[in-house]
């Protein structure tokens, strides 16, 4: 008797974390996470193939948001927006007034290393980024949030300065 195993061997990248439970379905518009039933990664950014998989929610840095914004893309769900931590690319209060008017869903920020670990994330709130995983240890400091998680926030407007005299 012969018999064959067929082992997959574990693809590398990062685990997207959605802001809101559950997750919807998702096309990450970046290199570098793990893809699972729900989420698809499209390295290049938006593409015939991400516009097959139609996802209800779109994650990925401003510039491709923008890109989509100009373009028409209409997610039904949510916008993620993440920026990357010490690049210049962040999420501006410009880009909050066009994301909502051009999807009209809400827009969730997210700050990431450059690994695609995650930092921090907002919440429904929408009143600064809580840390989370070993950065929680932080201490942001920016008061209780509304949403009543304790982790330590820190403010969106001045984020990576923020970050970068945390970690000091």
């Amino acid at each position: 008797m012969i018999v064959r195993l067929q082992l997959r061997r574990r693809k590398s990248g990062a685990r997207f974390v959605h802001p809101m439970d559950p997750m919807p379905r998702t096309a990450i518009l970046a290199p570098g996470f793990l893809e699972t039933k729900l989420t698809r990664v499209f390295p290049t950014g938006w593409n015939e193939a991400a516009d097959r998989f139609q996802p209800t929610s779109i994650a990925g840095p401003p510039e491709q948001l923008r890109r989509l914004a100009r373009d028409g893309v209409r997610p039904q769900h949510s916008v993620v927006a993440f920026s990357y931590d010490g690049q210049e690319s962040r999420l501006t209060a410009a880009d909050r007034e066009l994301f909502w008017k051009s999807f009209g869903v809400p827009v969730f920020e997210q700050l990431l290393s450059a690994g695609n670990e995650l930092i921090a994330m907002e919440c429904d709130a929408h009143d600064g980024l809580h840390l989370v995983g070993d950065f929680q240890h932080l201490k942001a400091g920016i008061g209780t949030c509304p949403c009543g998680n304790p982790a330590p926030r820190m403010a969106r407007t001045r984020r990576i300065d923020e970050l970068v005299q945390l970690l000091a």
